[in-house]
């Protein structure tokens, strides 16, 4: 009797088991399943948005002249008003060329409320990509900071740590930026791990050696070599900002100047 009473309470324990490990793969699948639609959601709402404001893009004339005609002829034209009427926090765009950074960026009253919204104010993961709550929404600081997820899907601003292969850069050496009425060709020259609270962040950079001993200081960080241009401390920096791995509370920045293009 005692014998079959411990191959029952085996057997039960064994199935006991098996159940909890298909409670596990169960909870873990709907998470899975949850995250993808959320990915799916946050992809709608931004290609969506895409298809308002974007007009063609602008061909190129002739052959260029110049490397700032030929740079030109890729940027994109974005009515940046119509994208204002659907959330008046929208203060730019960012494009990447190729990539998957295609997106609207927003300004809230703090650096919390865009990390867990969509740009239609949907609560989701994708989150959105946002200006620093400190900085002007015009850009006009020293160093105006985009923040943005590296989302396991790959999209937001998850290629930004691509740019520690020099290969990467040498393929995407300027991103685009459509600021009021302006176009700007971000103009990549750093890009490198840090710290949350690091130099990086920086927004208003002081004097001019300052400035200047700010920017060997992050170019002597950079993962990669820059094509050759003299970055000047009257120049206006963008820097991008997305989670790293590499240590607890590690990121992964990028720095672009910005350059007016003329249509």
């Amino acid at each position: 009797m005692k014998r079959k009473t411990k191959r029952l309470i085996g057997r039960v324990a064994a199935v006991c088991l098996m159940l909890s490990g298909l409670g596990t793969a169960a909870v873990f699948g709907w998470k899975a399943y949850s995250m993808q639609q959320e990915y799916e959601i946050g992809d709608e709402a931004y290609d969506k948005l895409a298809d308002l404001v974007k007009a063609e893009e602008k061909p190129e004339e002739g052959p260029a002249s110049s490397e700032a005609e030929e740079t030109e002829g890729t940027a994109q034209t974005v009515d940046l008003e119509a994208a204002q009427e659907v959330n008046s926090d929208i203060v730019a765009w960012l494009n990447s060329p190729d990539t998957v950074i295609d997106y609207p960026v927003c300004q809230g009253e703090d650096n919390s409320y865009y990390l867990f919204h969509l740009v239609d104010g949907t609560y989701n993961r994708n989150g959105c990509l946002f200006i620093d709550c400190e900085n002007r929404k015009d850009f006009t600081d020293d160093n105006t900071i985009i923040y943005g997820h590296h989302m396991a899907s790959g999209k937001m601003f998850a290629s930004l740590i691509k740019y520690a292969d020099q290969t990467y850069y040498d393929a995407h050496p300027v991103m685009y930026l459509t600021i009021g009425e302006k176009k700007y060709q971000l103009e990549i020259f750093a890009g490198y791990v840090t710290t949350a609270d690091s130099s990086a962040y920086m927004i208003n950079l002081g004097g001019k050696q300052e400035f200047a001993k700010w920017l060997r200081e992050i170019c002597g960080r950079s993962d990669f070599t820059a094509n050759a241009m003299k970055i000047k401390t009257s120049d206006r920096i963008v820097t991008l900002s997305t989670c790293a791995y590499d240590f607890q509370d590690a990121r992964y920045v990028v720095h672009g100047r910005l350059k007016e293009l003329c249509w």
